[in-house]
């Protein structure tokens, strides 16, 4: 299936890149610390949020049914092929 759309891990994590910059360059959470900002090295397909809010947006993201990752103080929301802009934009609109 990946082959027959010509996805490679490159053009997945390009993908996921734009997701990543559209969240980010609204700044929605700036009660946080960005942990690992977007530049040009390798990156992870999640974006890790830390500081004493990070329970608490969480919880609200959790509470209308947006699913992020929680350790600790640290809040990590995660972008995949299966998101596109519309689903930042609705993330946006949430927080």
């Amino acid at each position: 299936m990946l082959l027959a759309e010509e996805l490679t891990t490159a053009r997945i994590s390009a993908y996921v890149a734009d997701l990543q910059k559209q969240f980010v360059d609204v700044a929605p959470l700036p009660q946080l610390t960005l942990l690992n900002p977007i530049d040009d090295k390798p990156h992870a397909r999640f974006l890790a949020y830390q500081g004493v809010e990070a329970p608490a947006v969480h919880a609200m993201l959790g509470s209308k049914n947006i699913v992020t990752d929680l350790r600790g103080d640290v809040l990590r929301i995660g972008f995949g092929l299966y998101h596109d802009a519309d689903d930042v934009e609705r993330l946006l609109a949430a927080i």
